[in-house]
């Protein structure tokens, strides 16, 4: 759109507005200005009249993102709740993103920066809980060799497989606050780590930012009360169970619990600056300051997950109910859509593909090899001409596909060439798969093995 010189003049007075905003809110010496971003993967050209700051641009992302809609058909705990008020993934991000955002305003910290991580650090969870994740992982380490984690598929997601292999090209700070939001830190103290080129190689260090530190303890925050209230909804406690010991401390229902810890960081955060503001007469850097819980508060809070919500919710009768269907499900998918990939070849009446395939690559047998074979092939020959067989099989096979979901076909009809070509197979499904809702799971699994009627 062109801009006359007026209009580009008030723009560009409301963007040096948003970013000076910003920055006044921010304490600089241990807060995260956008201004001081490491960056995106991808350079991206500042678009005519925008007038948010990097960060708040990731957030407006993830929000209107697929991964982040798709958040509302996940199982949080309880498996397809009938009930409205149970919470699901996206109920418990928005929370996560509500409780990060009021505590770095307290803290003086980076509001947009919380809110984008918050709202993007559970996009890689798979259908079905905690199960399905347990499942996804045994698959995973069964045909990759390597665990499934959900905070390093988050980051996956939103790296490659969101906008058809470009993903979002989030801000680094946001992508390291999504894969390293993981891991409970016993002693309730986060101090910054390092920041790293490589954040799957890193993902179980700290976040280097205050705001990243602020995210990973309110994802507790957000679900140890809330669970406690989705549980009671269930009928499978009751509010008043928790033991009289740790509601002294932390209170008695989920809202008492939330102002309690929510009360007790941010004070301590507080005398923490005051007294390093007294011994030092300057203000601490993010590395002299941490992100922490009083003992007395810590200690009621591990009991509380570790004594109460463990055995009598999370490993209860009701949750684990659905633990076998869960994992036939899953493992049939699976398989069913591993199977279709390894055995998948170009259709062999696409003569005239095969005859411009040959003309660029001479006489090759590859073409007529499946997909499952290719993998296999790759030292025996260039890769190049493997990963040109493999698009070949891809793209004739979609130019007869019918769109059904019951068909890896539909996914990869959504990703980019290059996708497909440096993708293993194995993780090709597991990337599918874990986009699904619980329902879109169950829908496909019921078209794969319920027989439709004749008549």
């Amino acid at each position: 759109m062109q801009l006359d010189a007026e209009m580009k003049k008030l723009l560009d007075e409301i963007k040096a507005h948003s970013r000076n905003r910003e920055e006044s809110a921010i304490n600089l010496s241990f807060g995260t200005p956008s201004s001081q971003s490491r960056g995106r993967p991808r350079t991206e050209a500042e678009q005519s009249g925008e007038n948010r700051t990097a960060f708040a641009r990731d957030r407006d992302r993830l929000l209107y993102s697929k991964a982040f809609f798709r958040l509302s058909g996940k199982t949080q705990v309880f498996m397809s709740p009938r009930n409205p008020l149970i919470s699901n993934r996206m109920t418990h991000s928005i929370h996560v993103a509500q409780l990060a955002r009021a505590i770095t305003r307290w803290l003086h910290l980076n509001e947009d920066l919380a809110e984008a991580i918050a709202l993007g650090h559970d996009t890689g969870h798979s259908p079905f809980g905690h199960m399905g994740e347990l499942v996804i992982n045994s698959l995973s380490r069964e045909h990759l060799g390597k665990p499934f984690l959900h905070n390093v598929q988050s980051l996956r997601v939103l790296d490659i497989l969101e906008k058809g292999g470009m993903g979002l090209n989030l801000s680094y700070e946001v992508r390291e606050g999504i894969i390293r939001h993981c891991g409970e830190v016993e002693t309730g103290i986060f101090m910054v780590g390092e920041p790293s080129d490589d954040l799957n190689g890193t993902y179980t260090d700290e976040p280097s930012t205050l705001e990243g530190c602020v995210v990973k303890l309110c994802d507790r925050l957000a679900y140890v009360g809330k669970d406690i209230e989705d549980a009671a909804e269930s009928g499978i406690i009751n509010q008043g169970d928790i033991p009289p010991a740790i509601s002294a401390i932390l209170g008695k229902n989920n809202s008492e619990i939330i102002d309690t810890l929510v009360r007790d960081l941010v004070m301590n955060f507080h005398n923490d600056r005051k007294r390093f503001l007294e011994n030092n007469e300057r203000e601490p850097t993010k590395k002299e300051i941490g992100i922490r819980l009083s003992e007395p508060v810590l200690k009621a809070l591990n009991s509380l997950i570790r004594e109460f919500n463990y055995p009598r919710i999370y490993r209860s009768k009701a949750s684990m109910g659905y633990s076998a269907q869960t994992e036939n499900m899953l493992r049939s998918l699976f398989g069913t859509f591993l199977d279709e990939l390894d055995e998948m070849r170009a259709p062999d009446n696409n003569q005239s593909t095969l005859h411009r395939f040959q003309e660029q690559n001479g006489e090759n047998p590859l073409i007529k090899k499946s997909l499952g074979e290719l993998e296999e092939l790759t030292h025996s020959y260039e890769q190049t001409i493997i990963n040109s067989a493999r698009a070949l099989i891809i793209r004739e096979n979609l130019e007869v596909f019918n769109g059904s979901r019951s068909s890896i076909l539909y996914f990869l009809g959504q990703m980019n060439e290059e996708y497909w070509v440096v993708t293993n197979n194995a993780q090709m499904v597991i990337d599918y798969i874990t986009l699904m809702t619980d329902t879109v799971a169950t829908a496909i699994f019921e078209s794969l093995t319920i027989p439709r009627p004749m008549v």
